[in-house]
Parts: structure tokens; sequence; C-alpha cells
């Protein structure tokens, strides 16, 4: 590709000045999931330290709540007998969690839920611990039903006899329903769940003032599978946070079945009202698996004033997790400016704070490299913070954003790109970040990467960073 060439000496004190007003602060909030889902003002940083958490005991799909600075998070567990079950961790850091062993198990022969009682969704309001969870009997016409226990100890579970929800006979649910969550607003339960029908996962709610006495949502299901689409097979489990009196879900999908070799990965949606739900633009927001489980069961807390989402391991039953971050909260594990010499253009021009094109240029790279060859295998996110002039005209393809390798051989070289259309903006002449997740094969480690911006030519853009996270 042609190289555009900039005196090294160009712009530079217009470029400092702008730097000095335009650096965060270290003191700066921790964004919030509302900064990443509504503003594009931050974006996932995998945690590639902490790969395993509760590891030592197969943590995973937890659902938590946080008493007292100590998260108290429920997992997927086995009861002891052979049968899933529910199993209880504490930390306080969110990364170092200590066991407290199996808190609900499957019932005894001939109940409802013999066979499992597990995928627990937790809620603590007002002293008591409420815990619903997926139960399923071993009798073919018990396939999966949703149940509820309670406790004042957060240990000691009593349930129901009989499920609080049943799946329907026919329709979006009739082959069964689970993974539920809960959230209680004002004195108002809702019970969001999966329903399978045999085909495709979908997410619907139920609510009421008791739980025992639920409505479901005439128009359910209210996050769909998609065809062609990362959640073609599947939308189900999730987490919901509330930020500035607007609801954030993070939830999982996969493609179509069968689903032990599907693609999977998590995304997001918001809500003003808990029952009609908007999905993120930029879902997927983990890489897609490599037809295995995993980046999956996700959900969304605060650890110690930071934002994170936590998920389970690609084909391990562990938990990971990612950070809510911004370049002042985290930043990027590798970054690089347009004034960086491994950062080339085919098209546009330098400006005090980036690299910008105009519809008076020509379609094509408005940048490219860095080749970087530092990338470990595994899960990676690159990121562009990128800048519109108008994110209202239409909604045409302004950019794609690509990950490519430059030493691929024979394999595929393009390794996860993402068209970014005009309205995904949420604010024009505003900087904002858009992200490419994907993951990084073993046998392309010590190749050269690029990170690329292809320009499509309807719209000025501006470019300030590249990173890697």
């Amino acid at each position: 590709m042609r190289k555009h060439t900039v005196s090294p000496n160009a712009f530079k004190i217009n470029l400092l000045l702008i730097l000095s007003l335009s650096l965060p602060s270290a003191f700066a909030t921790p964004p919030l999931p509302a900064d990443l889902v509504d503003n594009n003002l931050a974006f996932l940083k995998l945690d590639k330290v902490n790969t395993a958490i509760g590891g030592a005991f197969s943590m995973h799909f937890i659902s938590t709540v946080t008493i007292n600075g100590t998260i108290w998070a429920y997992y997927i567990k086995g009861d002891g007998n052979g049968k899933m079950g529910v199993g209880l961790a504490k930390s306080t850091d969110g990364v170092t969690f200590a066991d407290q062993g199996v808190v609900l198990q499957a019932g005894a022969a001939g109940a409802w839920d013999d066979r499992m009682a597990s995928f627990p969704g937790i809620w603590y309001d007002n002293g008591t611990f409420y815990l619903v969870y997926e139960g399923a009997g071993q009798s073919t016409s018990s396939p999966g039903d949703i149940g509820l226990a309670t406790s004042s100890d957060g240990v000691h579970f009593t349930k129901n006899s009989t499920p609080i929800l049943y799946h329907n006979q026919t329709g979006w649910e009739a082959a069964n329903i689970g993974t539920p969550s809960l959230y209680k607003e004002g004195a108002t339960w809702y019970l969001h769940y999966h329903g399978f029908d045999g085909v495709t996962c979908q997410i619907g709610v139920a609510t009421g003032t008791s739980l025992t006495a639920l409505t479901k949502f005439s128009a359910n299901p209210i996050i769909k599978s998609v065809p062609n689409t990362w959640q073609a097979g599947t939308a189900g489990h999730r987490g919901i946070v509330k930020n500035n009196g607007k609801y954030y879900m993070a939830y999982e999908g996969s493609g179509v079945q069968p689903y032990g070799t599907a693609q999977w990965s998590s995304g997001f949606a918001s809500s003003t009202d808990l029952l009609n739900w908007t999905t993120f633009s930029q879902n997927n927001v983990l890489p897609l698996t490599t037809n295995t489980m995993g980046n999956d069961g996700s959900t969304l807390f605060s650890v110690n004033g930071s934002n994170y989402l936590y998920y389970r391991a690609p084909g391990a039953n562990v938990t990971r997790r990612a950070l809510i971050a911004d370049e002042a909260n985290g930043g990027f594990d590798q970054q690089w400016t347009m004034t960086n010499p491994n950062i080339q253009h085919v098209v546009g021009r330098a400006e005090v704070d980036g690299w910008s094109v105009n519809v008076h240029d020509t379609a094509n790279y408005m940048q490219f490299g860095p080749y970087t060859t530092t990338l470990q295998a595994g899960n990676q996110i690159a990121t562009w913070k990128l800048q519109v002039d108008n994110n209202t005209a239409d909604n045409g393809k302004i950019v794609r954003l690509e990950v490519y390798d430059v030493d691929a051989g024979t394999a595929p070289a393009l390794i996860g790109q993402r068209d970014i259309t005009r309205k995904q903006w949420k604010q024009a002449n505003r900087f904002e970040y858009f992200s490419v997740p994907f993951n990084f094969d073993s046998s392309r480690v010590g190749h050269r990467i690029e990170l690329r911006v292809w320009w499509y030519g309807i719209s000025y853009v501006k470019e300030q960073v590249v990173g890697i996270s």
C-alpha cells in the first residue's frame, strides 16, 4: 500500500496543546455499562492475567449479589449425587473466590426437579435470598421449568414444592424454559428466562408482585434469535444491572445447533422498563468461540467501583472477565496513535488530533499497520477511536474495521472485520470507540498483524488511536 508521510515536527505546538487539553484525568470515574452501550465511550479490556477464576472448583455461569463488600457468587455445581445443583463461592476482590460448597441439590426421587436444580439466578432483598433455578425431572414429561428457593443466610435454602413458572406446551418455549435471572424494581419482580422450542433459544420475561404468581409478558420473546447472525441459534442466559435509571443486560448467543460445536459469544442490550430491549449495535462483544461452548453465561457487576463482564471461558468450566474500560481506566494493552511510524495511510491527511479523510478523497484504506508481532494466542479485542461529522444523514457504511494476518500463507488472512454505519455513532464530531473481537490462533503467533480501516468514501472521518486489549 502507498504510504502518506508527514513531517515529524508538523503541528507540534498545536498537537501538544490539544493533547494537554484532552489527556484523561487520573481520577476519572470508571466507565459504566451505559458509557459503553449508549455512548461508545468505553470498550472491553480482557483480563489476560486472571483467566481461570474459580478454576479449582469449576465455577461458571455465575449469578451474584454483593453484601457489605463481599461478592456472593452462585454457580452451576455438581451436587455430589451425579446431578446438577448450585454452588456458592465468595470473594472481596472478584478474582480470588473461596468455595462454600453445594447450597442447592436436585430433588429427591419423584420430585419435579429430581434430575437438575441448577443455572441459578439470585436476588437479595430485605434480609432474604431469593434463588430461582432451572429444574427438570427424570421423566421426559418434565423437560425444564423454573423453581424458587429462599434463604435467610444464603446457604440453607428452602425450595417451593412446585415450579413457579412452567413452559408452554406450544410456541417459542415448547421444549423447556430455564437459565433464569431475577430483578426487583419497587414491588414488582421481573424474572427473565430462556425459552427453547427444540430449534432455537430466545429470551422472555414474566412479572408480578409475587414470585409465585407471575404473568408472562405478552410480547415475548423480548430478545429473539436472529438468522445468519452470531445469535442465530441462541439468545439466552443473562445478567442485568441498572445505571442512572436505565437497565443493561449481558446475554449469551450462539450459532445454530448442534450447540456443542456452534460458535458462542456474548452481547449487550438496554432497556428503560425491563420489558422492551434494544440490542447493542456492536454485538457480539466477545470473540466467537471456535466450535465449542464458552464466552457465554455472561453477567455484569461492579467490583470495588470498577465494572466488569464475567463469563465462562472457551472450552472450560471456569470464569473469565473483561473490564469496561476507557483510556483513563484500564487503557489498552498496546496502542498506536496516528503519528506512530508503524501506522500508515493510503488516503487522507494529518490533523492536529488524528488522521482524517473527507468526501473529496477516493475510497481506500485510511489507516493500516502496525504489523505488530507480539500478540499472544487467545482471545483479543481490537478497538479504534473514530469520529464522524454527521451521524443522521443516512445509515450508510462509513468504515470497515479489519484485523489482518500479513503472514497467513495458505490460511485465511482476514481474522476479523466489522462494518460501522453512520448511525452507530451516538454523537457527531466526537471520538467514540468501535471494536472487533477476535480469536488469535496459536498458529499465527509471531505473524505480522495489521489493524486496518477501509473508508467507504461517503463521509468525513477522523481517527485518533487504535489499540489491542
